[in-house]
């Protein structure tokens, strides 16, 4: 179990990296793109940064979602073994 829980942790923090770096890009590229007028830059970073990213927040948020969800489990086993 330790091995999967090491994954998902790998899993999780692999993903926010590229999420935040990809945002940084996104909005610093679509800055640039404004400031530059180029329409067609905004077009660009929409067809191939925002798919990637998106996926990459969703595999992010459920890696999150049961890393909370087993840490919640292994916070209330101590207290039922130190309760009996």
């Amino acid at each position: 179990m330790h091995k999967i829980r090491r994954a998902v942790e790998v899993l999780f923090v692999l993903t926010l990296a590229a999420l935040l770096l990809g945002g940084v890009v996104f909005v610093t590229g679509q800055a640039v793109a404004l400031i530059a007028g180029q329409g067609a830059w905004l077009t660009l970073l929409n067809e191939t940064i925002k798919t990637p990213m998106c996926i990459a927040a969703s595999a992010c948020a459920i890696a999150g979602f049961l890393l909370s969800y087993k840490r919640h489990q292994n916070q209330e086993q101590p207290q039922k073994a130190g309760a009996r």
